[in-house]
């Protein structure tokens, strides 16, 4: 139980790679906050999570609207007390070619996968700054690394994820450890309604390498970008 006593935040973790990052979190003993717009999946990860033997908050949250992370952090300090780990999930994706994007699509995604983290962070901060063990761990993609086709706002809000990681490590070197996580294909709802194929990796793939950072001994630099490709286990 490595994280027992910490508490952890997960944006979008309703379903797919956020719903396993709390569990994986939850089985080292972390408290679990839990937040996504949709209230009936975060109701799911809360059950699940308390099955567990770990504590969680569920909190309905658009990550785009300023009042409600706020909101988030208040509700989370009123009921944990601290944050010690900051998980930048939640994301939204469109696959068309750039002329047919339309522009409420493409703020949908930059407010959701580039807003979203920047104000989850921004208000998360100043009480992550008082940990031990403080962690932001933001939820980029491998098209964070390169770009796709039909896929070009979503690569430049992920591309964006790891500018923002780069630089907050840089700022809060020696006070907080920032990383990005760059998964190739994941089996989730999101990547289904994007392919037809199957991805090698798994929800649970990803939340691993996320608990793996998120632990006390992890030796990995801040500021990294690190790419899971295949399964690690």
């Amino acid at each position: 139980m490595e994280l027992k006593g910490q508490t952890a935040i997960v944006t979008g973790g309703g379903r797919g790679i956020g719903r396993a990052i709390c569990l994986s979190l939850a089985d080292e003993g972390a408290n679990i906050v839990v937040a996504s717009r949709t209230e009936e999946e975060i109701q799911q990860t809360r059950q699940m999570v308390e099955d567990t033997g770990a504590s969680c908050l569920a909190i309905s949250t658009d990550i785009r609207e300023e009042e409600g992370v706020k909101k988030l952090i208040s509700k989370t300090m009123d009921v944990f007390g601290k944050i010690d780990i900051l998980v930048n999930d939640a994301g939204v994706a469109y696959r068309k070619p750039l002329q047919d994007i339309s522009t409420d699509e493409y703020d949908e995604i930059m407010d959701t996968n580039v807003k979203g983290m920047f104000l989850c962070t921004k208000y998360a901060l100043p009480h992550i700054l008082k940990s031990d063990s403080a962690r932001i761990v933001n939820i980029s993609s491998g098209a964070g690394k390169q770009g796709i086709p039909q896929l070009s706002v979503y690569c430049a809000s992920k591309f964006a994820v790891i500018g923002i990681t780069e630089s907050l490590a840089s700022e809060l070197a020696g006070k907080v450890k920032v990383y990005a996580v760059c998964p190739g294909g994941v089996d989730t709802q999101m990547y289904r309604s994007l392919f037809s194929d199957e991805p090698m990796l798994k929800p649970e793939h990803i939340a691993q390498k996320v608990l793996e950072l998120c632990l006390p001994d992890s030796k990995v630099p801040s500021g990294s970008s690190i790419e899971v490709y295949r399964p690690p286990f």
